[in-house]
């Protein structure tokens, strides 16, 4: 109790002094972790701005490709004829050289351009980066954006196509960047490695996952530090936040499969959106470092807060130690009259009461519990002393008849003499000490060897239990008094001989012990009486009314004697007591 009032008052003034501390560490805390968000959105639109720059520079540079070919009216004449495989001058040749020439140009110049092509429609030839020249259209291995190109009302888009460059080659993953012409019919088409422009942007921002998407919602591009491909619930949910933005750009938390992110959407080139996306999990882990000053500071404080209060809690609880200690020198039959410097006049009346009335009380209640233990030694004692005077007469009659019959030589007058010693000396003994079951069959085993010069063949006695039970504590006197019930009330009246067994088992941790007779048995009613004499300790069944108040005592209601018998078959007597040693 003392114990735990201590904690009570030590966790009260722990809580007032580190309530207002982790208050002002809770609230300081929530400014950091606004602080980090903020700067999370703001490396998400920096990181963004920088994609879309480098995007942008791509895109410029495909771009630039149009207005070389496109913008210059005698240039763009040249290449008809050129493409058309008409009669040409001199000029158109040095003017078509030239555009071949800027095209290796930019294809070497710049390796995330994989080719130029120019086409005009009408026409069977196609004027390409990577022939150097024209080709025809049914010999061109690269014809899947043809279908788009036929089909397209824009005047300017991005599209993700496999790339067929040559027949003998597998298909390289691209973007193509369609402008339709302006004089004639045609469009120029710039080529675009996808992980060239992947990488290229990977530099330049430390994102966890960005994305290049068009007005459609298609995603042209995606990379990152994550390189995991996204679901297509992700990719539906991007959307979604893209055209729920009225002034088509977003910004916000999205829970997306590989986990939650801040995402940042901004218009590009083209047509196109950017997607910035920055992991939650980055966010904290930005924090741990910070998180981990705060709580070793946090750690100092509250221990030292710990500490003030363990000192105020320890000097508060003087007074009530010296209680204690008061208390149990008078317990002890102690009392020092003298006060310490911290009790005052009115501590030292109110103590001083105090004292008095513990030392009455608990001298009152020590002679009531003295008492109670004398009736009990002396109650268990005269039980323990009550011998069968019928079987100390029955024996010394018979040792008479020996003595009378045999001479002065040893007899068995001697051995049953020898024999009742044993039994006397055995009985006689202290009754509160415990012997062992080896002990106790010892014994019994020397009173059925004086019962055997009376009744000769009349029983048989069995014993039936395990030698490793012989090492188990019992108390004294409790087998005796029960074979001989069965000896006198079952065998003896019988006309011919019986058998007694004394069975001893293990079971649940307890000795269950039963003493079983073919004797002449009981009637329900003479079972109901024999309950009702062993419960009396004024029965004149002494044995059996012993034997069930001792057990009772030591091992409660439940060691006492349990009565089975039918009349004519026997008798089964038995107890059980706790196992001690198994």
């Amino acid at each position: 109790m003392r114990k735990r009032n201590f904690i009570k008052s030590f966790l009260y003034y722990s809580a007032i002094i580190a309530i207002p501390i982790l208050t002002v560490f809770l609230v300081f805390l929530a400014f950091v972790f606004q602080g980090k968000q903020n700067e999370i959105r703001e490396d998400a639109e920096t990181a963004a701005q920088a994609v879309r720059d480098n995007y942008s520079l791509v895109l410029d540079s495909a771009a630039t490709q149009y207005d070389i070919l496109a913008r210059n009216p005698r240039l763009s004449i040249s290449l008809r004829g050129f493409i058309s495989h008409k009669q040409i001058g001199y000029l158109d040749v040095i003017l078509t050289n030239t555009i071949l020439s800027n095209f290796n140009s930019l294809t070497n110049n710049a390796p995330y351009i994989a080719s130029v092509y120019y086409y005009l429609d009408g026409y069977d030839s196609i004027l390409t980066s990577d022939t150097g020249g024209t080709t025809r259209l049914s010999q061109f291995s690269d014809l899947s954006w043809k279908d788009s190109y036929d089909h397209s009302d824009q005047d300017e888009w991005l599209e993700r196509r496999e790339m067929h460059q040559y027949s003998y080659t597998q298909p390289v993953p691209v973007l193509t960047y369609f402008k339709k012409l302006s004089m004639f019919k045609g469009v120029v088409m710039v080529n675009i490695y996808e992980e060239q422009l992947k990488q290229l942007i990977n530099t330049s921002s430390q994102l966890d996952r960005f994305f290049i998407l068009d007005r459609g919602g298609n995603y042209l591009l995606q990379g990152g530090a994550q390189t995991a491909q996204l679901s297509l619930e992700d990719k539906d949910l991007l959307v979604s936040r893209l055209e729920q933005s009225p002034d088509d750009a977003y910004r916000g938390w999205a829970d997306l499969s590989r986990g939650k992110y801040y995402v940042r959407i901004i218009p590009a080139d083209c047509g196109t959106y950017i997607a910035a996306c920055i992991s939650h999990s980055n966010y904290y882990q930005a924090l741990y470092t910070l998180l981990l000053q705060f709580l070793m500071v946090l750690a100092a404080v509250i221990s030292t807060s710990l500490w003030i209060a363990y000192t105020i809690t320890k000097k508060n609880y003087q007074q009530i130690d010296y209680f204690v200690e008061v208390f149990s020198d008078a317990e002890r039959g102690v009392f020092n009259p003298e006060k310490p410097a911290f009790i005052k006049d009115e501590y030292d009346i109110i103590l001083n009461n105090i004292v008095q009335l513990f030392l009455n009380q608990t001298f009152l209640r020590s002679q009531l519990a003295l008492r109670e233990q004398e009736q009990k030694v002396a109650e268990m004692t005269a039980l323990q002393l009550q011998i069968n005077p019928h079987f100390l007469f029955n024996t010394l009659q018979t040792l008479d008849f020996k003595a009378m019959e045999y001479t002065h030589k040893p007899t068995a007058v001697n051995q049953m003499i020898e024999a009742l010693s044993d039994i006397l000396k055995y009985s006689l003994q202290n009754p509160h000490s415990m012997v062992t079951l080896k002990d106790e069959i010892d014994y019994l085993k020397k009173y059925d060897s004086i019962q055997r010069y009376r009744y000769e063949d009349k029983y048989i006695l069995y014993y039936e239990y395990e030698m490793e039970l012989e090492s188990v504590p019992i108390m004294r006197l409790i087998l005796q008094p029960l074979i001989e019930n069965s000896l006198y009330h079952g065998i003896k009246p019988l006309n011919g001989s019986g058998f007694i067994k004394l069975r001893i088992v293990k079971r649940g941790g307890q000795l269950i012990f039963s003493v079983i007779d073919s004797g002449v048995g009981m009637e329900k009613t003479d079972i109901r009486k024999l309950y009702e004499k062993t419960a009396n300790p004024g029965s004149e069944n002494i044995g059996l009314t012993n034997v069930n108040s001792r057990l009772i005592m030591r091992y409660g209601e439940g060691a006492g004697l349990k009565i089975l018998s039918k009349k004519g078959m026997g008798t089964c007597i038995s107890f059980c007591i706790p196992g001690e040693g198994l």
